[in-house]
């Protein structure tokens, strides 16, 4: 008979079997309130990465936007095309208006066609091209400019109020003559010299716009 204590049989108690758990395992309970944890840390990681997404897809979306100042210079440069550059391409037939630099200039090109023949002069301009000059008002005032644009912009709203009024001030004096033109002559001279005031004054005020928008496009 084998003296072992750990052989079977009388006497003897059998080893526990290898892998066998040293102890009672977990109870039902135990792994239930396990799984309802680690299904909370599953949920609670699955929301704050999608907040994260909303949140990153939210900023993407504020800055992948259209650049305002682009917006206002698309627009002011459309309007300077379609209205200012077609006024003066009607009332200064056979000229490229883009070679005028200078009021001095602007001032000759007008006095020379007036002096051609005034009551035709003025009857194209009032009948032809001032329509080109009055369709720019609305666009130009309905404009929503950027803070440091809203200096330029206005300055460009009052030099064009103040060239339609200059030419429709210059047509009622082409309109009322009794003899012929006179260029020296001080109405003339001071009617055009207001309608060349207000076209410098709407380039200069165009250029600012557009340096500010090169600025902020470009940066």
């Amino acid at each position: 008979m084998s003296s072992d204590p750990n052989a079977p049989g009388p006497g003897g108690w059998a080893p526990l079997p290898t892998g066998s758990p040293a102890g009672p395992g977990p109870s039902l309970e135990e792994e239930e309130r396990a799984m309802r944890s680690g299904r909370g840390r599953m949920i609670a990681f699955a929301l704050l990465v999608l907040g994260a997404i909303v949140v990153g897809g939210g900023y993407f979306l504020m800055n992948s936007g259209p650049n305002p100042y682009s917006v206002v210079g698309r627009q002011v440069n459309g309007m300077r095309a379609e209205n200012f550059d077609s006024f003066w391409a009607c009332a200064l037939p056979r000229t490229d208006a883009s070679d005028i630099r200078n009021n001095e200039q602007l001032i000759g090109e007008i006095h020379e066609r007036a002096t051609f023949s005034a009551s035709q002069y003025a009857q194209l301009v009032r009948s032809t091209c001032l329509a080109h000059l009055n369709d720019h008002v609305q666009p130009l005032d309905s404009l929503i400019p950027t803070d440091d644009l809203r200096a330029p912009v206005e300055a460009l709203r009052t030099a064009l109020r103040a060239l339609i009024d200059g030419w429709n001030a210059y047509l009622a004096y082409l309109a009322a003559l009794s003899a012929a033109y006179d260029r020296e002559s001080e109405d003339a001279t001071r009617l055009v010299g207001a309608v060349a005031r207000a076209w410098f004054d709407y380039k200069v005020a165009f250029g600012q716009i557009n340096d500010v928008v090169r600025e902020h496009v470009n940066e």
